[in-house]
């Protein structure tokens, strides 16, 4: 019995005993060694580090491998390579440091690892660094640095930012961009991290990405992705601060806890400054926002087919001073940064989350699992000033409550197949019971108040199941066809209900349950072409899907729900690098076509969204990166737009008719953005270089209302950083809106200005 045992575990121990292997040694242009690089096989769980000699070991099964070898301060590169059976092969590599080699970029955009340059999709992927060059410290600061990203603020508080890809943007809680964080879709769009805390990288997908990322993502999707720990220990911590008592403070740490099987990291950032905005009542400051937010992850390699990661963050904001808004045009700019106020505008926001992915690499395909929980809250503590003026005569409450819990499944095939075709099948399946969402707004007179109450309970489920292959023709050609199919079911328990001037209550609607059921079909095709290994040409179909939804700020039954909203994107692109990649070229061209589009409109103070509009957008991206010296980096995105309604009905809130618009711009749709950089990096001796980097972004026209009567000209922003590294030791200055412009970023109704000049400082340290 005992012979037999021994026999079953050697069995079981030899899946794990591999007959290939690959070993070399990974040096710098000098032919010096680089100890600690990192080594990782794509879409596996693989990976190893070099010694002190540079050398590596890697045991696996037989089959052809993506290899990424990368090390700080160097540009990575990513190399392929096809292992038969009791083959031993040897791979040495060179890495060239960053300033006179661009990095081979690897994104998950098709839900696998893949080469950016390499994958027919319009995408830009911000790493850390780019990041940290740019003094991008939440989504507000990432305007233009990926072609036909915008984000727009509206409210000068932290739940109030929207974000537009290809002049796509929801001007509502169901955003058009998706936006994922580790692999988790962040179910509320106004519950996005607005901060920027530990990230590795940000993924900006641009265009309809419904096959594998599902709802919302409409217009594209943003991957946001935190570093995960290793086996180096390692950490940083960094204090910045400027004008307007602008404070921030990070950390983080990583260390495994026992080496080659469980892993761990933590970190923290706290944000905060004073007033940007005076207030006029007062004499104070309007304006105090501040943040703190942190992490923890946990990750476990159980065997080498077996991978358990735990990411849990928070983030709670506290915004004294939102909704900085003024009632015209000309006060606007005539008292720039004032407000007359009774009330502090206190805005709490808090946003919890928790998920647990797994990865096992069976016989026959990879799995992976992802399950989350996110809470989501934003309320008022006191009443918010929506007379806008130091008059005590309008105020309102808006108090929101969301639990969500999301489900992803998913099936890929073995990316070691020599196989021509690999495929990718999953569900993903959600539930948020119970939400509430309390609305009121308050009238005050000499001898009391009126009330307009609005109590929602809500109930929001759904799941959908897609696919999506690739099939390669040849080592040139190569078809990509995907489907997904979505069906959401959204519950609605809304009473309205008045109160006088003596507090009697009237129930305008007693508690009706309202109900809906969208579903829709987004299918993928995309053909490309490899002419060179250093070129793709690809051409693009994808289907676009945003669910319907039920207003829960309805003064009536007839106006509660309304209908989905669908676009067809059609796109050509072509991706090139050049001169032993020092040089890369990008373009794609697009049309966009949104149909029966989900517009919020305010008809008798009540915000509501209709389906009304048809909108085609025909346009261009450019990105062009360069390392034409060593040290000299030099950077150009752009993007062209002609976009205009061809259908285009909505409610005249004067005369109570509707208006045809057709012909009109699209709101917050710039003809031509542009965002150019320069930075310098000398290197001197003994671990000592200094840097300088100015940035330039242009904006073109674009109008705010519907009937295209309010518009922000053209205008120009700059940005400087300064400074010097000294071995672990950095010290930058920097500025954003060096020329202090004045521009508005919202003036629909009410009006705001965008950020003033900012500067400052930032000292930091990692090991």
């Amino acid at each position: 019995m005992i012979k037999y045992i021994i026999l079953l575990a050697l069995c079981l121990a030899g899946n794990n005993i591999y007959a290939q292997s690959i070993s070399g040694r990974i040096s710098n242009t000098n032919g010096e060694p680089i100890a600690f690089a990192n080594v990782q096989l794509l879409n596996t769980n693989k990976g190893a580090m070099t010694d002190k000699e540079g050398k590596y070991e890697l045991n696996v099964p037989s089959g052809t491998y993506q290899i990424a070898f990368s090390y700080l301060g160097y540009a990575t590169v990513v190399k392929s390579i096809t292992l038969s059976t009791n083959d031993i092969a040897t791979l040495d590599i060179v890495l060239i440091e960053k300033s006179e080699a661009l990095s081979q970029v690897v994104v998950t955009a098709e839900k696998r690892e893949t080469v950016l340059q390499r994958t027919p999709i319009a995408a830009t992927v911000l790493d850390a660094e780019d990041l940290k060059q740019t003094r991008a410290w939440s989504f507000s600061d990432v305007t233009a640095l990926a072609p036909s990203l915008l984000t727009t603020e509206h409210g000068s508080s932290t739940s109030s930012l929207f974000i537009n890809i290809r002049g796509v943007m929801g001007l509502h809680s169901q955003t058009a961009v998706a936006t994922y964080v580790d692999g988790v879709y962040q179910f509320e769009g106004f519950g996005v991290p607005l901060t920027f805390n530990n990230v590795d990288n940000i993924e900006v997908l641009r265009g309809p990405q419904g096959t594998l990322y599902g709802r919302n993502a409409f217009g594209g999707v943003i991957n946001i992705k935190t570093k995960q720990p290793t086996n180096t220990p390692e950490g940083y911590v960094s204090v910045s601060y400027g004008n307007f008592e602008q404070q921030r403070y990070q950390a983080s740490y990583s260390t495994p806890i026992i080496k080659n099987k469980l892993f761990a990291g933590v970190t923290a950032q706290f944000d905060q400054r004073e007033g940007v905005y005076q207030n006029t009542v007062t004499n104070d400051d309007f304006d105090r926002p501040q943040s703190i937010s942190g992490g923890l992850n946990l990750r476990y390699l159980a065997t080498d087919k077996l991978d358990v990661t735990f990411n849990g963050r928070f983030e709670r904001n506290e915004d004294f001073g939102s909704y900085a808004w003024v009632r015209s045009d000309s006060i606007l700019f005539a008292e720039p940064y004032s407000v007359d106020r009774d009330r502090r505008n206190i805005e709490l926001r808090n946003n919890h989350s928790a998920s647990v992915k797994i990865n096992y690499e069976a016989e026959a395909f990879d799995i992976q699992s992802i399950t989350s929980y996110q809470s989501y809250e934003r309320g008022f503590p006191e009443l918010l000033d929506v007379d806008f003026s130091a008059a005590n005569a309008r105020a309102a409450k808006n108090d929101f409550d969301i639990n969500t819990f999301t489900q992803e499944l998913r099936f890929s095939s073995k990316q070691r197949s020599d196989s021509p075709f690999d495929w990718t099948v999953g569900s993903f399946a959600f539930i948020a019971p119970n939400g509430t969402r309390d609305n009121a707004f308050i009238n005050f007179f000499d001898d009391g108040e009126t009330r307009a109450e609005n109590e929602n309970r809500f109930d929001n489920k759904g799941i959908a199941f897609y696919g999506q292959g690739n099939y390669a023709f040849n080592e040139q050609w190569e078809a990509t066809v995907g489907l997904r199919y979505d069906i959401e079911n959204q519950r609605l328990l809304q009473e309205l209900r008045n109160v006088d001037i003596d507090g009697n209550v009237t129930v305008t609607q007693p508690f009706k349950n309202f109900e809906s059921t969208f579903e829709a079909f987004t299918p993928k095709f995309i053909l490309n072409y490899k002419p060179t290994e250093n070129t793709i040409v690809y051409a693009q179909y994808a289907r676009g899907f945003r669910p319907g939804g039920l207003n829960t700020n309805s003064p009536n039954e007839a106006d509660v729900p309304f209908d989905p909203e669908y676009s067809n994107n059609y796109e050509i692109g072509i991706k090139n690098t050049f001169f032993d990649n020092r040089l890369k070229f990008n373009i794609t061209g697009f049309l966009l076509q949104q149909r029966d589009q989900q517009i919020t409109v305010i008809e008798d103070s009540f915000f509501l969204t209709r389906n009304t509009g048809n909108v085609d957008n025909l346009g261009a991206e450019i990105e062009v990166e360069a390392l034409p010296l060593k040290g000299l980096q030099l950077i150009w995105n752009a993007s062209v737009s002609d976009a205009e309604y061809k259908e285009l009905l909505i409610a005249d809130a004067a005369t109570g008719t509707n208006i045809d618009l057709s012909g009109n711009k699209p709101l917050f749709n710039p003809p031509f953005v542009s965002f150019s950089a320069i930075q310098y990096t000398k290197e001197f001796n003994k671990g000592f270089s200094a840097f300088i980097r100015g940035e330039h972004r242009y904006t073109g026209e674009h109008f705010f209302n519907f009937n295209n009567e309010i518009r922000q000209s053209p205008y120009n922003l700059y940005n400087a950083r300064i400074g010097g590294r000294y071995k672990n030791f950095e010290l930058a200055f920097w500025a954003r809106n060096l020329t202090e412009r004045k521009y508005r970023t919202w003036a629909t109704g009410v009006f705001l200005l965008g950020s003033p000049r900012f500067y400052g400082a930032t000292l930091s340290y990692d090991f």
